[in-house]
């Protein structure tokens, strides 16, 4: 059964939930349909696997530094890159409306930073929600900015009214880097909840 799952979350997260047939899963395995029907049951049930397999990844929490900041940092990092590494078994999460379950562990393992610092209750929930926002939020749109029109750089011309500081023109008109951007304002993030 495991096999079977690995494939078919490989199958989702190279292409998209559109790949997932069983006879392409069956292919892919070097086996026949039925064998699938009988490891896995139907396809419903094997999304449901692959979800509970994700499901127990996100459980799988590493927390890296020596300083509480240090740790948060690692955590809100550890969980864009997870979030940006599987974005169509996200949204099957999502669709299965298992994403609070999805969110937990990591939320639970910032819970534990921050009591390490004193912050606890309301404020510690305040800060946790801004973390996930800001995880969240700079995914969405670095994948909306992916899968627009255009990835060009900013026309430098466009700034006819800000002539005297040309660092800038140049600098918004490069393209954006946006781990650095989430780095930046995590930092501030921080800044705010931890000072």
């Amino acid at each position: 059964q495991e096999i079977v799952v690995e494939t078919a979350i490989r199958l989702v997260e190279e292409n998209d939930l559109e790949a997932l047939t069983m006879r392409r899963l069956a292919s892919e395995l070097g086996t026949a349909v039925t064998s699938i029907y009988w490891h896995v049951g139907n396809r419903d049930t094997l999304v449901d696997l692959m979800v509970d397999k994700l499901l127990a990844d996100m459980h799988d929490v590493t927390v890296g530094g020596r300083t509480p900041r240090a740790r948060i940092t690692s955590l809100c990092r550890q969980w864009r890159e997870r979030l940006w590494d599987h974005p169509h078994l996200i949204a099957l999460a999502h669709e299965r409306n298992k994403t609070l379950a999805m969110f937990q562990p990591m939320q639970a393992a910032l819970a534990r930073e921050l009591h390490a610092v004193g912050l606890r209750g309301k404020d510690a929930a305040v800060a946790i929600r801004g973390l996930q926002l800001h995880v969240v939020s700079s995914v969405v749109i670095e994948r909306t900015a992916q899968r627009g029109p255009t990835t060009d750089a900013t026309d430098p011309t466009a700034w006819p009214a800000i002539t005297d500081d040309p660092d800038l023109i140049a600098a918004l008109s490069a393209q954006v880097d946006y781990r650095a951007a989430f780095d930046i304002t995590l930092d501030a993030l921080l800044d705010r909840f931890l000072d």
